[in-house]
C-alpha cells in the first residue's frame, strides 16, 4: 500500500496540473468536514448557528478556488508540505551508442500518456466548466424571472398591509403566477414576493405565516447567499463535497426561516400546520435557481418535525454557539491560507561520535546527585548554540571553501555508562562529518580551559619552578666537568678536607632553606592546592596543623553549604525565605573560609620572614668560607665546591618533581574529566520513515527554490 502511495505522490510531483487538482480536492474536503462536524455539534442548537457554519464554508471554498487558480491574487501564508522520497526513482542507465545504433528511448506507457494529457488541460477544463457553468446559471435565472414577469399579476393592495406587518420593506413588489409550486423571494435591495395564484384564496393568517417566512429570508439576506453557494458549486462542479454543502445551506436556510417565522407571535404547531396545508395544495415545486423558495429545498416532512421539536433556542445563537462558529472561522481561515504541496524529500546524513566521562567525588555530595549533573552539563553544553558557533567558525577556518549546512546536534547517554552518544545530522555529508569533529574539538578544549581555571596556576608555577632549577642542575653538571677537562686528576690534600666539607654543609643547608623557601611561596600562591597536599600526606605521626585543619573544615563547611544552596534553586524559586538563609549560610561559611585564610598566610609570612632570615645567616657563612677557600686557592677545594653544588641541585631538582607529581595527582583526584572516545563517523545516509504531511509557515523564497512544487 505504501508503495502505491508514493508512487502516486511522485506522478504528482511531476505533473503539477494532477497535483492542483489533488491539492484542491483535500483542502475542499477539509473544508466542508470540518463545517460538517461543526453543523453535527450544534445540532441541538438553532438552525440559525448551523447556517452561518454552511455560509462561513461556502465563502471558503470561493476564496480557496479563487485562488487555486489564480494563485497571483493573495499567496496563502502556510504550507503542509507532504515530502516524497525520491531516492527511490531509478532511471535505467542507457546502454552505450555507437555511430550506427541510435538511441531509442522507451515508450510511455498508457497511464503515464493520460497523466500527461491531463496534467496539460487540468487548470483549463476546470476553469473553463466553471465560467460555462456560471453563464448557463445565470442565463437561466435571468429567462426564467423574465418568464414570471410575463405570466405574472399584481396581488391585490392587501398583501402590501401584511406584508408591512411581516416584516417587509415598503417598496416590496407582490406577483401572483399560475401554476408555481411555491411562495418564492428574489432580489436584495428591492425584494420581490412571488406567490402561487391560489394564495387568493388563503386566509389572512396563513398569508401572514407565509410572509413573514419571506420576510425572515430578507433579514437574513439569503438570495445573496444562494448566489454565493451557486458561484462555489460552479467553481467546485467536480467536487460532491461543494454541492452537499450548498444542499445543507438551502437546508438549514428554510429552517432558520421558519423558526424566525414562528418565534414572534406564531405557534410552532399552527405554522406546521399550515405548511402542510400549503404544501398539499400546491400542484408542483418551483426550481429553487429563480430564488428562495419556500417549499422547494428540504421536505416538508422534516420541517415539521424541527418545528415540532422542544428547542429553547429557537431563532436565537447563544454564547457556546458564538464560540464554536469563532473556532470554526479560525480553523477554516488556517485551511483558506493554507496550501499543499508535494515536493521530493531531501537526503539527510548522519554521522556519530562518543565522549567519555569520570571524575572525583567532593565529601559532602551524594554521588548520585552529583553524576547527573555533571552528565546533565555535558549534554547541555555539548547541544548549547555557543559549542555550534564555536564550531562553524572552526570550520569555517580550516576549511574556507566548503559550503554550511545545517546540523542537528543531538547528545544520549549509554544506559548505566558514563559513555556519551554525540549524533550530527545534516544535509551535506562532508560538512556534517568535519562539523561534528569541529564540535568535539572545541568542547575539549572548552574542557580544558574550564579545568585549568578551577585549578589556578599552582601546578603550572610549580612546574616553572622545576624547570629553572633544572637549569641550574645541568649548569652546574656542565661546569663540574669543564673544571675537570681544565685541570686533570686532583690529588687529594688532607689539609683542606675539613674546610670543604664545611663547606659543603653549608651548600647543604642553603640549599636545602632555598627549597623550603620556594615551597613556602607556592603554598601561599594556592592554599587550596596546598590544603589538599597537607591533607593528603598528613599521618599519625605528623598531622595537621591547628591552621591547616581549621581551614580544611572551613573549606567543607562552604562547600556542603554551596551544594545545599544549589540543590534548593532546582526547586525553589530564588525569592524563597529557605533559598535566603541558605544564601545567608553560604555567605557566612565563605567569610569564615576567609578568615581561616588569612590565619593559614599569616602563619606562611612567619615561616617564611625565618627562613629567609636562616638562609641569610647561612649566606654569609658562605661567602667567609668561600673568600677563605680563594684565598688557599686550591684545586681540591674548588673540585669538592663543584661536585657538591651540582649534587645538591641535582636534589633539590628531585624534590621538586616530587612534589610537582604530588600535586598533579592531589588536583586530578579533586576534578573530573571528559575525552574523546571515538571521534566522527563517515556520514552515512539517514532512513526516513513515514509521509505523514508537515505543516510550516509559508516563506516566499520556497516559491522560488522549488521549482517543482506541484500545488499552490
Amino acid at each position: 500500500m505504501n508503495t502505491i502511495i508514493d508512487n502516486i505522490l511522485r506522478e504528482l510531483i511531476r505533473h503539477e496540473g494532477l497535483a492542483l487538482l489533488v491539492s484542491s480536492a483535500l483542502t475542499s474536503a477539509g473544508i466542508v468536514c470540518v463545517a460538517a462536524a461543526a453543523a453535527a455539534v450544534l445540532q441541538r442548537r438553532s438552525a440559525r448557528a448551523r447556517s452561518l457554519v454552511w455560509r462561513l464554508a461556502l465563502a471558503a471554498l470561493v476564496i480557496v478556488g479563487v485562488w487555486k487558480l489564480m494563485p497571483d491574487v493573495s499567496p496563502p501564508v502556510a504550507v503542509i508540505e507532504w515530502q516524497v522520497d525520491w531516492s527511490a526513482v531509478s532511471v535505467p542507465a542507457a546502454p552505450a551508442a555507437t555511430a550506427l545504433e541510435p538511441i531509442v528511448l522507451p515508450e510511455p506507457t498508457l497511464g503515464e500518456r493520460v497523466a500527461d494529457g491531463v496534467d496539460g488541460w487540468a487548470v483549463c477544463v476546470w476553469l473553463g466548466v466553471a465560467g460555462l457553468w456560471m453563464l448557463v446559471r445565470i442565463t437561466g435565472v435571468c429567462l426564467g424571472l423574465r418568464g414570471l414577469g410575463r405570466c405574472a399579476e399584481d396581488a391585490p393592495p392587501v398583501l402590501r398591509q401584511i406584508g408591512g406587518s411581516a416584516g417587509l420593506p415598503t417598496g416590496t413588489r407582490y406577483h401572483l403566477v399560475e401554476r408555481l409550486g411555491s411562495p418564492m423571494l428574489t432580489g436584495w435591495r428591492r425584494p420581490v414576493i412571488w406567490l402561487p395564484a391560489e394564495a387568493e384564496m388563503w386566509d389572512e393568517q396563513r398569508m401572514q405565516a407565509v410572509l413573514r417566512h419571506e420576510a425572515a429570508h430578507w433579514r437574513r439576506k439569503d438570495w445573496l447567499w444562494q448566489w454565493l453557494a451557486q458561484a462555489a458549486v460552479c467553481l467546485w462542479w467536480w467536487q460532491p463535497l461543494a454541492w452537499l454543502a450548498r444542499r445543507q445551506l438551502r437546508m438549514e436556510t428554510e429552517h432558520a426561516a421558519d423558526d424566525m417565522a414562528v418565534a414572534d407571535s406564531e405557534q410552532a404547531a399552527d405554522y406546521a400546520r399550515m405548511l402542510v396545508e400549503i404544501a398539499a395544495g400546491l400542484p408542483g415545486r418551483a426550481k429553487a435557481a429563480l430564488g428562495v423558495t419556500m417549499l422547494g429545498s428540504d421536505g416538508v416532512k422534516h420541517r415539521v418535525h424541527a418545528l415540532m421539536r422542544a428547542n429553547r433556542w429557537r431563532g436565537r445563537i447563544g454564547l457556546g454557539a458564538l464560540v464554536a462558529l469563532a473556532v470554526v472561522a479560525v480553523v477554516l481561515s488556517v485551511l483558506v491560507a493554507t496550501k499543499v504541496e508535494f515536493v521530493p524529500q531531501k537526503p539527510m546524513y548522519r554521522s556519530t561520535a562518543k565522549l567519555v566521562a569520570g571524575g572525583g567525588h567532593v565529601q559532602g555530595v551524594d554521588w548520585r546527585e552529583q553524576a547527573q549533573d555533571f552528565y546533565g552539563t555535558i549534554i547541555e553544553t555539548v547541544e548549547s548554540s555557543e559549542m555550534k558557533r564555536r564550531a562553524l567558525e572552526r570550520v569555517k577556518a580550516l576549511h574556507p571553501g566548503l559550503a554550511a549546512s545545517d546540523v542537528d546536534i543531538h547528545v544520549d547517554q549509554a544506559k548505566n555508562a558514563a559513555v556519551f552518544s554525540v549524533a550530527a545530522t545534516g544535509e551535506n555529508a562532508k560538512f556534517t562529518k568535519i562539523y561534528l569533529d569541529a564540535l568535539l574539538d572545541e568542547y575539549i578544549a572548552f574542557r580544558q580551559s574550564i579545568r585549568d581555571q578551577s585549578q589556578g596556576k599552582a601546578v603550572s608555577t610549580f612546574m616553572q619552578e622545576t624547570v629553572k632549577q633544572r637549569k641550574v642542575m645541568e649548569d652546574k653538571l656542565k661546569e663540574l666537568g669543564d673544571f675537570q677537562v681544565a685541570h686533570g686528576p686532583l690529588p687529594a690534600i688532607a689539609s683542606h678536607r675539613v674546610a670543604t666539607e664545611q663547606l659543603l654543609a653549608f651548600s647543604r643547608q642553603r640549599q636545602e632553606l632555598s627549597a623550603q623557601l620556594i615551597e613556602i611561596r607556592l603554598e601561599a600562591a594556592d592554599i587550596p592546592a596546598y590544603i589538599a597536599e597537607a591533607e593528603a600526606h598528613a599521618t599519625a605521626a605528623q598531622p595537621l596543623t591547628a591552621a591547616q585543619a581549621e581551614y580544611l573544615k572551613a573549606a567543607n563547611e562552604h562547600r556542603a553549604q554551596a551544594n545545599k544552596l544549589q540543590n534548593m534553586l532546582r526547586s525553589l524559586k530564588p525569592e524563597h525565605p529557605d533559598v535566603e538563609i541558605a544564601k545567608a549560610k553560604v555567605d557566612l561559611a565563605r567569610a569564615t573560609l576567609d578568615l581561616a585564610g588569612d590565619t593559614l598566610k599569616k602563619h606562611l609570612q612567619l615561616r617564611q620572614a625565618r627562613v629567609e632570615r636562616q638562609l641569610a645567616q647561612v649566606m654569609l657563612q658562605i661567602e667567609s668560607e668561600e673568600r677563605q677557600e680563594i684565598e688557599r686557592g686550591t684545586a681540591t677545594v674548588k673540585w669538592d665546591q663543584l661536585k657538591m653544588e651540582a649534587e645538591s641541585a641535582r636534589q633539590a631538582y628531585d624534590k621538586m618533581m616530587a612534589g610537582a607529581e604530588a600535586l598533579q595527582k592531589t588536583a586530578a583526584a579533586h576534578s573530573d574529566y571528559v575525552a574523546l572516545m571515538e571521534r566522527a563517523s563517515p556520514a552515512k545516509t539517514l532512513p526516513q520513515e513515514g509521509m505523514l504531511p508537515v505543516w510550516k509557515l509559508w516563506r516566499k523564497d520556497a516559491e522560488v527554490s522549488q521549482s517543482n512544487t506541484a500545488a499552490r
